[in-house]
């Protein structure tokens, strides 16, 4: 791989090129997130000081000239931040009810939302992702006190159905892809 192998979409649609440094980052967050996670659904472990990138901007990876790995890359970086998109959204959530905040550490979470918005997946598959982040993220932005029940649970919204979604259609799926791929 080169320097300027892959690159991702900027809001503007400018590109801006990746190192592998930067992949590689992205790609340990990844597969930490995965196996922490695997088979969880609304429950995500995403410790404290740890799943600190802007995950957002990766969901556009792709690449001009195409190598060996360039798809594998791809579709980890893609398939797997989406994912963690996922566990962002569940961590804003399920904050204590007493103080209702719409950021994830620093980044509004109306931020990440446009990013999703501007976010063109090549598959039916990944359009729900997209779809599911997009209903949860603007969830977030309305959460108001009157959503959540005298038990801090939410009273019209369910997170279990994409949190399931995701688990299974890109978690557990991406586990079930490496055995086709490399099993024997």
């Amino acid at each position: 791989m080169s320097k300027k192998d892959f690159y991702i979409l900027q809001l503007d649609g400018s590109k801006r090129w990746l190192d592998y440094t930067e992949l590689h980052k992205i790609r340990k967050d990844i597969l930490v997130y995965f196996d922490d996670n695997l088979g969880e659904i609304d429950s995500v472990l995403m410790p404290l000081g740890e799943f600190e990138l802007p995950y957002w901007e990766f969901i556009s990876i792709n690449f001009d000239q195409e190598w060996a790995e360039s798809q594998h890359y791809k579709k980890l970086i893609e398939e797997g931040c989406l994912a963690l998109l996922n566990g962002i959204s569940l961590e804003i959530l399920y904050q204590p009810v007493s103080r209702i905040h719409k950021n994830w550490q620093q980044t509004p979470a109306q931020e990440i939302l446009s990013y999703i918005q501007a976010y063109q997946p090549n598959n039916e598959r990944l359009n729900t992702a997209k779809n599911y982040l997009i209903q949860t993220y603007k969830f977030i932005e309305t959460l108001t006190y009157e959503d959540v029940d005298q038990d801090g649970l939410f009273k019209e919204f369910d997170t279990r159905i994409a949190g399931k979604w995701f688990s299974q259609n890109i978690v557990q799926a991406y586990y079930k892809w490496l055995l086709n791929e490399y099993g024997s």
